[in-house]
């Protein structure tokens, strides 16, 4: 590990590692939909109940990503994982073992609480590695991991429990889960040149007015882009269903978009690259998106549309994560992640619900989907002021650079 080329052959280590990190907590985040059928029919409950337990994951992620991502920059990250794996486990086996609702809304919660913390961590951990050189190709390599573990669950989960009972795929990916634990354990490690670091401010205060409104603007983007496929994920087997094709066809085209980030988001990411201008990546993803989604309301070709929305969504992810390690100072990366975690949070516990409430409002999917596709332009609009919140930013750092000089 002394000599450059140890190093450069490790960070591929450090991103298998991160890989199987984001996968479990994937894992665990949508292990609840597919079951859901069954835990209403065994615990008796309404689905409002069952809405809250999957959501109650979420619902953390507005509260502690901040605060995660400053501690990840201030503090050991071996620790920080350590205690995020922690609470994901124990929160697992609360869900997998509690015997009534409360407890199960519990270890959700924990598990919430451990999850998204992690998912701020593991970026910041890669962009330590990657932040010099293919950057783009870690982060899109990285974003498939969540679209891998969503068709993970909503192509195996359903099946298991029908033959096993719920709660053994949950159980299982409790036991993945500790599995990456101890992997994680054995092969974390900073690269040598981010182990010492300047000194950082103490105040998240502070940090956050150090970030500026920039990686705001960022954040913005990724909730619109969240809030738009959680909502659409939701609500279009309904759909499906209502234009006469099946449970098993209408899971098959929701999985399709899934598919799309999962093949297409390392190939963006290196594009990114080669070619940076990640705002242009992200806006064009965000128009096809918004453009497709409007289709619903007026076509029936459905497997076209889903094929091209897996398309357009693999070009947002990669461009949004590799953001914040060129906007930031090292010492804020983390921060920086946090912000983005926190917009995610927000849109993915908000939006169904507001779309849901359209449906109620009008009696029609039709203003439900412009909602939709509402949220995909917002992406477009946020990404916007984005750019031209950096070109204001570079001015000003090439006009301090030029009065020291």
């Amino acid at each position: 590990m002394e000599n450059g080329e140890g190093i450069e052959s490790y960070r591929w280590v450090i991103l298998v590692v991160v890989y199987l990190s984001i996968l479990a907590f994937t894992l665990i985040f949508q292990s609840i939909p597919p079951l859901l059928p069954l835990i209403i029919s065994e615990l008796h409950l309404t689905y409002a109940q069952s809405g809250l337990l999957m959501s109650l994951f979420s619902l953390p992620g507005i509260f502690v990503s901040l605060l995660g991502g400053f501690i990840a920059d201030r503090y050991g990250m071996r620790s920080l994982g350590a205690g995020c794996f922690l609470l994901m486990i124990g929160g697992t086996l609360l869900v997998g073992l509690g015997m009534n609702l409360p407890i199960l809304w519990l270890g959700r919660i924990i598990a919430g609480i451990g999850g998204f913390t992690l998912s701020v961590f593991l970026p910041k951990l890669l962009s330590q590695w990657f932040q010099d050189r293919e950057l783009g190709l870690a982060m899109g390599i990285y974003n498939t991991g969540v679209p891998l573990g969503s068709v993970i669950c909503f192509g195996l989960f359903g099946k298991m429990g029908s033959l096993w009972g719920w709660r053994t795929p949950i159980l299982l990916s409790g036991i993945y889960l500790l599995f990456t634990f101890i992997l994680f354990l054995i092969l974390y490690r900073l690269p040598p040149s981010r182990e010492i670091e300047e000194s950082k401010p103490l105040s998240i205060s502070n940090s956050l007015k150090e970030t500026g409104w920039s990686i705001w603007l960022v954040g913005f983007s990724w909730l619109w882009f969240n809030a738009a496929f959680s909502s659409f994920a939701t609500f279009a087997p309904n759909l499906f269903l209502q234009k006469d094709y099946t449970i098993e066809q209408s899971g098959l085209l929701i999985g399709i978009p899934l598919l799309g980030s999962l093949f297409f988001s390392a190939p963006i990411g290196y594009l990114v690259d080669r070619f940076k201008h990640q705002e242009w990546f992200i806006g064009m993803g965000a128009i096809g998106l918004t453009v497709l989604v409007l289709f619903f309301n007026f076509s029936s070709w459905f497997l076209l549309l889903v094929i091209l929305m897996g398309i357009f969504s693999a070009m947002i992810p990669a461009p949004i994560y590799s953001l914040p390690p060129e906007m930031l100072k090292t010492r804020n990366i983390g921060l920086g992640f946090g912000v983005i975690s926190t917009c995610s949070s927000i849109g993915l516990f908000i939006a169904p619900y507001l779309v849901g409430k359209a449906r109620d409002l009008t009696g029609s999917y039709n203003w439900s989907f412009t909602l939709i596709s509402v949220f995909f332009f917002l992406i477009t609009v946020f990404i916007f002021f984005t750019r031209r919140s950096r070109s204001e930013n570079k001015k000003v750092l090439s006009y301090e650079l030029g009065v020291r000089s």
